[in-house]
């Protein structure tokens, strides 16, 4: 049976690859439409009306398009799990994604591989694998005959059994199908000699869980057995000989005879019931026949799978992998493991696929309501629709401004929601780069991955209490509040909080308070052996304020590293600032990098640069603006209308998957207005995106400008 699955899934790499190669043209397809109103009606913008509800309306423009869209990794596990109700992690073992515009979910950088296909082809037959397994209701032996396995050292066919007559090993490898405690064993006696038993020794992938003293001295096999706990997968198991005694002046030999060894179970087993398989097979082919049964569980999970119902002739093909197995002697089952796995093959489930009904026409039109959906929940859950989104594409209803705003306060009250937090924010304020430090130990002693949990919970836990209650944005750089957990109040020299998880509390100390003394946003923007005031001021102004610094000049040197220090950073930086060459660009950084240097490489107070130097934290900004200190930094940052632009332009990016343009301005003036408007509360930020044209909206490419 395995050999016929891993030949069937080279069917099914096959026909993905057809697929692909045939059927990518989606991206400029031509999509038949309804005349009427339902789901697939293309409405032209200047038919959009007012649905009576007050909705505020986004203005005409050109919604622009976006690229054929590949699931991202974060985006494959999450729509995974809702399709399937997997706890595996398949994406965790792709090719890191590419990034544009500051995050990795942008389509035109989203390549596809030849290794990311056959990544997916293991995928697709470990998920499907997963979902359709009949679980074990009573244990399952696997045995082997000692002469048939034989060892390479110590040991010679004896007997229909074999003689290790020296320390040796048997072993042999098997496939466990489920988690549970299982029991390995083996027949043997033996040949006695000196003061003790021949002992052996039970071997779990070549490491030791149990031994026994052989005492029986044959000519009869005993059994002996050792019970564990052994994961799902394959395994090695066996049997050694670990204490062999030979004196041959009196003709005393101790070996170990060994007749047979195996593994049995899993025992304890409560019941045989598989939630995935409940999930998605839903019903008898031999009460209701293949066919019927076929088409009821892949009518089924093709609509999910692909986000939009599946077509008559796309079943049909469907319907044909599942008789091919069966057609070659094999199960129901097999044909269907082989169309699911086609299934999540096929680019209509690895590509969110958006259609024009003319690809060359710059004519902008509606997104039907299974697009809009699709935009929308990987937009707010980096996941597909689930059910409810799907039953309101279903109705049509989608695109009216009210139904859509439901669905939006809907979706970011679901625990799903935290997509945005792990997704956006932790790309927009680069605390996702977190897994990517390593703070000189020498240095930071303090540094460990349960302090770096900490931080990465600190400012999630607190861009999660934005996105979820009334709090203005702009408050990110003031706010009273914040969530530790002992080991980072201990961090931050404040008392202890009394859990290991996350608490809200409640800040006094002018030292903490706001995004900018997050120990995660001062970890990530510092070397691994120091602060680093330039990395920190040009990650405010290109990330909060979106006003990128131009690039170094060709041929600047970096800051000289002294061994030991004869000043500030600060005053070092202030000599390299004395070049006109390093002047202009560092006169915008460096003064906002020193207003957090009070913050050590990992974000820890401190009064004494390296070597003792008393901290500088004041600054000049180019306008003439003086602060002194974090507090009143983040004061200005507060103040500056930019932050709610720049905001709002890297959720737009986040939101459709491209870089802005020069025809979004009216989408992004209508989004930045409506966000002020709301006192910049993060719930109006995602529903003024929502509601765009650029986000409701797309057109065609004329064939020379997709050609460039």
């Amino acid at each position: 049976m395995q050999k016929r699955r891993r030949q069937l899934s080279g069917v099914v790499l096959i026909l993905a690859l057809m697929l692909l190669l045939g059927a990518c043209a989606d991206d400029r397809a031509t999509s038949p439409t309804d005349d009427g109103d339902g789901p697939n009606n293309q409405a032209q913008p200047n038919n959009r009306v007012d649905d009576g509800n007050n909705a505020p309306l986004p203005p005409e423009s050109d919604p622009g398009r976006v690229t054929l869209h590949r699931l991202n990794r974060a985006e494959y596990n999450n729509t995974v799990r809702d399709l399937t109700g997997t706890e595996l992690r398949p994406a965790d073992d792709f090719p890191a994604d590419d990034h544009g515009y500051g995050f990795d979910n942008i389509a035109d950088v989203l390549s596809l591989s030849p290794l990311q296909i056959e990544l997916y082809d293991r995928a697709a037959e470990m998920l499907v694998n997963e979902a359709l397994e009949i679980p074990l209701t009573e244990p399952e032996s696997q045995g082997f005959e000692a002469e048939e396995v034989g060892s390479e050292t110590g040991g010679r066919y004896q007997d229909s059994a074999w003689n290790l007559w020296s320390n040796g090993t048997l072993e042999s490898q098997v496939d466990i199908p489920q988690t549970g405690q299982y029991r390995i064993s083996a027949g043997a006696f033996g040949q006695q000699a000196g003061p003790d038993p021949a002992v052996m020794v039970f071997l779990l992938d070549g490491q030791e869980v149990g031994r026994v003293n052989v005492e029986s001295e044959g000519p009869n096999f005993e059994t002996y057995s050792q019970s564990l706990e052994i994961e799902a997968g394959a395994h090695t198991i066996g049997v050694a000989f670990i204490n062999d005694f030979y004196e041959p002046e009196n003709n005393a030999d101790r070996n170990l005879i060994v007749d047979w060894f195996g593994v049995e179970g899993p025992f304890g087993v409560e019941d045989g019931v598989n939630p995935l398989r409940e999930r998605l097979v839903t019903c008898n082919p031999d009460e209701i026949g293949v066919e019927a049964c076929a088409r009821e569980i892949l009518g089924s999970f093709v609509t999910r799978a692909w986000r939009r119902p599946i077509e008559e002739g796309e079943l049909v093909r469907m319907l044909d992998l599942v008789n091919l197995p069966i057609s070659e002697g094999d199960t129901f089952d097999d044909g269907l493991s082989l169309a699911m796995q086609a299934a999540l093959l096929s680019p209509h489930f690895l590509f969110r696929v958006e259609l024009d009904p003319d690809p060359t026409s710059l004519e902008p039109h509606k997104l039907t309501d299974y697009e809009l959906a699709t935009r929308l929940s990987y937009f707010i859950w980096s996941s597909m629709p689930d059910d409810e989104l799907f039953e309101a594409a279903a109705r049509g209803g989608l695109n009216n401004a009210q139904t859509l705003t439901e669905q939006v306060e809907r979706m970011l009250a679901d625990e799903k929601a935290f997509a945005l937090v792990e997704n956006f924010s932790g790309q927009w304020l680069f605390t996702a780069a977190l897994n990517d430090v390593n703070p000189d130990y020498n240095i930071y002693p303090d540094w460990d991955d349960e302090l770096k949990e900490a931080m990465r919970m600190e400012t999630q836990q607190f861009f999660w209490e934005f996105l979820q209650g009334d709090t203005s944005a702009w408050e990110m750089f003031t706010a009273d509040f914040t969530y530790l957990n002992d080991r980072l109040a201990r961090h931050y020299g404040m008392d202890p909080v009394g859990s290991d998880q996350p608490v809200r509390i409640e800040l006094s100390d002018p030292q903490r308070g706001g995004i900018l003394t997050h120990g995660s946003v001062q970890t990530v923007t510092s070397y691994p052996t120091r602060t680093s005031p330039v990395i920190r001021g040009k990650w405010i102004l290109s990330q909060l304020l979106c006003t990128e610094p131009p690039p170094p000049p060709p041929g600047v040197e970096g800051l000289v590293e002294e061994e030991i220090p004869t000043g500030t950073l600060r005053e070092r930086l202030e000599q390299h600032r004395a070049d006109p060459t390093c002047a202009a660009c560092h006169a915008l950084m460096d003064p906002l990098g020193f207003g957090m240097e009070n913050y050590n490489g990992i974000g820890a107070w401190r009064d004494e640069d390296t070597g003792g130097f008393p901290i500088d934290s004041s600054g000049e900004l180019d306008n003439g603006t003086t602060f002194n200190g974090v507090g009143p930094l983040s004061q200005i940052l507060a103040e500056d209308e930019r932050f709610v632009h720049c905001l709002s332009e890297k959720m737009f990016t986040y939101a459709l998957g491209r870089g802005p343009v020069f025809a979004d301005k009216d989408d992004l003036e209508f989004i930045r207005e409506g966000f002020m408007e709301d006192e910049a509360r993060l719930q109006s930020l995602v529903k003024f995106i929502a509601h765009s044209d650029a986000f409701r909206y797309r057109r065609g490419e004329p064939e020379e400008q997709a050609g460039e």
